[in-house]
């Protein structure tokens, strides 16, 4: 037990005297503050009805409503990508999106909130709680 403890304490100092002493661990730093960062997607196509035009506007207000210190530093953000567009075909595809979706990603965790996003698309306080769950999710 206790050469266990020794050994773990001695790797412990090891791998924070590397991390002290180089500067691509500085790159490390920055690749994990970037995927701490929580990205609410919501895809949809140019022409779009009601629910999905109602989706996309409480699951972005939601989002601000709930975050509001988390968007304004840059942390979590919501983004409407048009799928008929190029751009937003390549997220679409990392994602393995190929149609109407509300996701929530944050590093390699990903949460489809789709179905729970279109049964409360007309509910602003039902669309809080399920952001906020989805959030959560992928926090934790």
């Amino acid at each position: 037990m206790k050469q266990t403890l020794l050994l773990a304490t001695l790797l412990l100092l090891m791998l924070s005297g590397i991390s002290c002493n180089s500067q691509s661990s500085n790159k490390v730093v920055a690749q994990k503050v970037e995927s701490s960062n929580v990205k609410v997607y919501y895809f949809h196509f140019t022409r779009s009805c009601a629910t999905c035009l109602a989706v996309e506007e409480n699951a972005r207000k939601a989002v601000e409503a709930l975050y509001p210190n988390e968007v304004k530093a840059g942390t979590y953000s919501f983004t409407s990508l048009n799928l008929d567009e190029a751009n937003p075909k390549e997220i679409a595809d990392k994602l393995g999106v190929g149609g109407q979706s509300l996701l929530v990603v944050r590093g390699d965790k990903k949460i489809d909130m789709t179905s729970a996003a279109w049964l409360s698309a007309h509910d602003p306080d039902k669309m809080k709680i399920e952001i906020k769950s989805g959030i959560e999710k992928v926090l934790f």
